[in-house]
């Protein structure tokens, strides 16, 4: 190998230009195309015309950036009401691939992409892959889902950035877990739960990926998980683990992720602006402190995602970073402004639930909430899988079942019934698609 491709692998970003740009300098930037991407969505979408003009707004109202605040924000029914076209921003013609969200709370909505749109798209992943230490000569087994989904971005990048991939997808575990150690892979994208649960299945083979694999990387995302669900990634896998954030309706992954220091994920601002704003007021909070995160795509060439409410319960900051990356970060999402549920008046996040029960060493990584209106009271029941519950007497279960209980109340200050689940039973997200817990809650109170 020569010196010049030597140096350029050990380089600490992959594109320090724009990685390190003075804030200043990147505030310019996204002032200059959030100008430009608004004009072109007024001038391109007549849905998106219509929601600026009952907003009594027009492209010259912007001239700084915080006049973002006079854009209408976009709602996820604004998204459906426009299906399945309304809100592209360009013609067919100039449409190279078209991807979709979930579905899984009304008709699912188009994700349309220009060539520009999958460039920038690999550009943005292509950074998070070397930002977490990846190079040229690692093997990424990407275990999201392929298809409609968005998470194949994660792929584009990798390889823009000259690493290898194996293109696994999800099912099939054993297989997967034989591509893992046969071909010497060395990093690993999926959510936390299906992560866990092929080091699961892996050691019901006789087989510890942190001995037997040549792992080193995991980024994981598509679901909330705890701080403390860091060091159980990295025990069960042999990962240093790293947080990933993507939506769907901006081409999922490539929006935001950790860094070296791991003080929040940087967001790449070149092309997302982001506010963290109050969820009842909508207005801005205060550096750092916690609010919804609304999006705005800056590159877009083919739709007019601007303003859009992720739902997403984090936090935002410009402090500057150890790492020398120049664009702010948010924080790890904590849960999700419509994910919320208030049992008994109290406000309870999936992601507390988790962060009761990782303490738990009989805990095997996945649970549900099931909430019902008994009485006229609501209840809380935790279904929790556990590791060998066979194995466990029902005096060992009744006295499991009593300090999670009595630690949900303590962490949460509800009291719930606890049910003890076998390993695997519960549903999991392995798609890549989602970005809340909502598959971990089931509400059956009636509307």
């Amino acid at each position: 190998m020569s010196a010049s491709r030597v140096a350029a692998h050990e380089r600490q970003y992959f594109d320090d230009a724009h990685e390190t740009l003075e804030p200043g300098a990147l505030r310019a930037l996204q002032l200059e195309r959030l100008q430009r991407v608004v004009a072109r969505a007024y001038e391109r979408s007549a849905a998106y015309r219509d929601l600026c003009r009952a907003a009594g707004v027009v492209p010259n109202h912007i001239c700084t950036l915080d006049d973002v605040r006079r854009l209408p924000f976009l709602e996820k029914a604004a998204l459906r009401d426009a299906y399945p076209a309304g809100l592209r921003t360009c013609g067919l013609d100039e449409i190279i691939e078209v991807h979709s969200t979930s579905g899984t709370t009304g008709k699912p909505t188009p994700i349309w992409a220009t060539r520009g749109d999958m460039d920038a798209w690999a550009e943005r992943n292509a950074r998070t892959m070397w930002m977490v230490g990846l190079r040229p000569g690692d093997l990424l087994q990407n275990c999201f889902g392929y298809g409609l989904p968005t998470s194949i971005g994660l792929q584009y990048g990798a390889q823009h950035a000259g690493i290898g991939v194996v293109p696994a997808g999800i099912g099939r575990h054993e297989l997967l877990i034989d591509l893992i150690v046969d071909l010497g892979v060395t990093a690993v994208c999926t959510t936390p739960s299906y992560g866990l649960f092929l080091a699961d299945k892996a050691l019901e083979r006789g087989i510890d990926l942190p001995r037997d694999s040549r792992l080193r990387v995991g980024v994981f995302g598509a679901e909330p998980w705890p701080e403390s669900g860091r060091e159980r990634l990295a025990a069960a896998l042999g990962v240093d683990a790293f947080n990933e954030y993507g939506m769907g309706e901006f081409l999922g992954p490539g929006m935001a992720a950790e860094c070296p220091v791991k003080r929040g994920m940087h967001v790449w601002s070149d092309h997302l602006l982001v506010e963290c704003v109050d969820p009842e007021t909508l207005e801005p909070v205060g550096d750092g402190e916690r609010g919804e995160l609304v999006w705005t795509s800056l590159t877009s060439e083919s739709m007019a995602m601007i303003r859009y409410r992720s739902r997403d319960i984090s936090s935002l900051t410009w402090e500057p970073c150890p790492c020398g990356r120049t664009h702010p970060r948010i924080g790890r999402i904590t849960g999700r402004s419509d994910d919320a549920l208030s049992i008994g008046g109290l406000i309870v996040f999936p992601s507390q639930i988790e962060e009761v029960l990782v303490r738990f060493d009989e805990f095997a990584n996945n649970f549900c909430m099931v909430v019902e209106l008994v009485d006229n009271l609501d209840r809380l029941t935790v279904q929790a899988e556990v590791r060998d519950l066979a194995g466990l007497t029902a005096e060992a279960r009744e006295a499991l079942a009593r300090r999670i209980a009595a630690g949900v109340k303590t962490g949460v200050g509800v009291t719930p019934r606890v049910e003890l689940s076998d390993p695997f039973s519960l549903p999991r997200m392995t798609s890549g698609q989602g970005k809340t817990a909502c598959h971990r809650v089931d509400d059956r109170r009636p509307c």
